[in-house]
């Protein structure tokens, strides 16, 4: 049994890691753009601060930035350094990790868009509520906004600053609360049983958004993965309050966060507050579960969508170790982009710079000096980078759903190679390398379809209907995998085959 708690333990904390390490680096350097170019007092201004739209400002500015809710960690440190209404915090807090541009677009695309704009609005429903109590019961005091600030120097000073805060917050306070939040979602992989989750949140399960709500607090999700759970819900017949839950409480919180909010504004208040944001959620999960359930939608039975939250192995397996390293290997190559060479290296330098600080005081070197008065050096106002910056981090997300969703033609030639595997790995009975190849399959029969829709406003029923049935075709298949039935995999993958080819001629077309 401990074979089969380490190997499982250490497979999903790789997965968390690789998941979350651009969304990390992201939120680290936003932070440090905050700070080091904008400054406390036009970040409060920018957060509406001195009006009654503080929430509404966090809510929508977290909506554009690409974070989760591990990245959004040190921004709202950084926001309640700079004196920014507590209220505001929450909603930016709660909001950031939910909505970006690239999930909004998988959502639009897998979900009901009318579903979508629903939990886009719930959720302002349930951060204007839990705004309000924030404001209300712990305004900000003046002992809580800074003094002005003296900005670094503009120029190559300046542009280190960033590097020199960003790196600095990583391996402070900052990294404690990451790292717990992780724990909690490794840890609920090593307490829940593989596939226990599969037949939790059936419609007609009136206990499924409850049960959503108590499984989703402590794990992890990007708002990707929890975009496309949430398409997958809406096509297998799932409850859609479970899905409204793993939304808010999955994507939104994590343990890390909530111990931030605790750590920073008491405990007494983060346990009224966590009361009223499970409360409201599941009140609003109960009342949007029916009105939103898609028309025509035969529920599945089971799903396979939160596997990923449980253990990823049966305690009857063998050699759970090497499958764990193999498991982990294979899941970095599919999933590493970069950004976890960029986030360890921002980790070193920032302990580097920890060690070397203690007797070299950058701060203060970063703001000294007078700006060059060559007029070659145009010297462009702190606050006009900062937004810059931030509109630049927006706009490199919106460029980035073209490269993850690329043009139908260009992801099909991809997509049948690995198509390709999954067909052949499952007729051979080669089980491990077929359930890898089925679970490629899937993601890429989803971006295909949001690849079209990002580039045509829209997407045709009859595409959409080809790639649902080719789903459906390898979750069928998934079962005869995973149950190793020799008997049923074989007409499994040849319905896959002939499902993979009527998908790919109407998306041709």
């Amino acid at each position: 049994m401990f074979e089969y708690y380490i190997a499982g333990a250490g497979l999903r904390l790789s997965q968390v890691i690789i998941y979350s390490s651009l969304w990390i680096v992201s939120g680290c350097l936003i932070a440090a753009v905050f700070r080091c170019m904008v400054g406390a007092e036009k970040t409060r201004r920018i957060f509406a601060n001195g009006s009654r739209w503080g929430v509404a400002a966090g809510w929508l500015i977290g909506m554009l930035l690409p974070v989760c809710s591990l990245g959004v960690i040190p921004i709202v440190r950084e926001l309640h350094r700079a004196g920014v209404k507590r209220g505001t915090i929450v909603a930016f807090g709660l909001t950031a990790p939910l909505f970006n541009p690239m999930s909004v677009l998988y959502g639009l695309t897998l979900s009901d868009p009318i579903a979508i704009l629903s939990f886009s609005l719930c959720a302002l429903v349930i951060v204007s509520v839990l705004g309000f109590f924030w404001d209300r019961f712990s305004p900000v005091s003046e002992e809580d906004i800074p003094v002005d600030e003296k900005l670094p120097v503009p120029g190559i000073k300046r542009t280190l600053a960033v590097i020199y805060s960003a790196s600095r917050e990583l391996v402070g306070p900052t990294m404690v609360y990451i790292l717990i939040g992780i724990a909690g979602s490794v840890m609920m992989a090593v307490v829940l049983p593989k596939g226990c989750l599969q037949s939790q949140v059936e419609r007609d399960n009136i206990l499924a958004p409850i049960i959503m709500a108590v499984m989703a607090t402590p794990i992890y999700s990007t708002p990707l993965l929890a975009m496309s759970q949430i398409g997958g819900m809406f096509q297998h017949g799932n409850s859609i309050g479970a899905a409204f839950t793993l939304l808010i409480l999955g994507a939104g919180a994590n343990i890390g966060l909530l111990c931030w909010f605790a750590r920073t504004y008491g405990v007494r208040k983060v346990f009224v507050f966590c009361m009223l944001l499970v409360t409201i959620t599941v009140a609003l999960a109960y009342a949007i579960d029916k009105p939103l359930y898609p028309k025509g939608i035969e529920p599945a039975g089971h799903s396979h969508a939160f596997d990923v939250y449980t253990h990823p192995f049966f305690t009857q397996s063998q050699d759970l170790v090497e499958v764990a390293i193999r498991k982990g290997k294979d899941f970095y190559l599919a999933n590493e982009v970069g950004a976890t060479f960029i986030l360890v290296g921002m980790i070193l330098l920032g302990s580097l710079l920890t060690l070397v600080g203690r007797k070299v005081d950058f701060e203060s070197w970063f703001t000294q000096g007078v700006p060059s008065e060559s007029r070659y050096d145009i010297i462009v106002p702190s606050w006009i980078l900062g937004i810059v910056s931030v509109g630049a981090l927006v706009a490199a997300s919106i460029v980035g759903c073209y490269l993850y969703y690329p043009a139908p033609d260009d992801l099909l030639a991809d997509f049948f190679s690995v198509h390709a595997e999954t067909v052949l790995t499952s007729k051979t009975q080669e089980w491990e390398a077929a359930e890898k190849w089925i679970a490629y399959s899937d993601d890429l029969s989803r971006r295909l379809e949001v690849g079209v829709f990002l580039r045509q406003g829209g997407i045709d029923e009859f595409m959409s209907t080809k790639a649902k049935v080719y789903r459906e075709k390898l979750d069928a298949l998934r079962e005869s995998v995973e149950s190793k039935n020799v008997e049923t995999v074989g007409p499994n993958a040849m319905a896959v085959q002939e499902a993979y080819r009527r998908m790919s001629a109407a998306f041709r077309e």
